[in-house]
């Protein structure tokens, strides 16, 4: 097997670490400028994570089924969060800055909403699946268990909203840290098996 592109791994562990400051920037600051960075990030977060499993499961030898279900879950988790975030950005603030008043129920941060609903669908239930097939599909033992223990996570967080909106937080974990720790898990081996 060809040894993993490290670049790739490295571009995934450094976006998760900006991901995350730019969480905390918002956190500390409330600030709009600061949300929109969150958001943006959010969403190159998740072409960063594409493009990471693209080159997981290219160099994981992976059965093809299990491959094409892990880029069309995660190409989903992109599709669907780019709608939430990119009308976050570009509808509902430009008319909040024009005066309009817009419902809680079609903003995010707010719950239940239109767009957490779709947020919490992309990375709640595609990532669950994503990290699913990943787990199924990859034959390294350590890798197959992060990636298990993530979708349960991610499923957990989904299902969870239904019942407690603080239960989301598993999710985070998830797609999160655990795809962080499977980014150091493989930058340190150099390569998946």
């Amino acid at each position: 097997m060809n040894d993993i592109n490290i670049k790739i791994i490295k571009t995934g562990i450094i976006m998760e670490i900006l991901y995350f400051i730019t969480v905390s920037l918002f956190i500390i600051t409330k600030q709009e400028w600061a949300l929109t960075l969150w958001e943006t990030m959010t969403v190159m977060g998740a072409i960063t994570i594409l493009i990471v499993l693209i080159e997981i499961t290219d160099k994981a030898n992976m059965k093809n089924i299990y491959r094409t279900l892990i880029l069309i879950f995660t190409s989903g988790t992109l599709f669907i969060t780019s709608i939430a975030h990119f009308t976050s950005i570009g509808v509902i603030r430009i008319l909040e800055s024009q005066g309009q008043s817009i419902p809680n129920y079609f903003k995010i941060g707010y719950w239940p909403s239109l767009e957490m609903t779709l947020d919490y669908t992309a990375w709640g239930f595609f990532m669950g699946f994503t990290f699913l097939f990943l787990g199924l599909g990859i034959r390294n033992k350590i890798l197959k268990i992060i990636s298990i223990t993530c979708s349960i996570l991610c499923f957990i967080g989904f299902i969870g909203t239904f019942f407690r909106e603080y239960l989301w937080y598993a999710a985070p974990l998830a797609y999160g840290l655990g795809f962080l720790i499977i980014c150091i898990f493989i930058l340190y081996k150099k390569n998946i098996d």
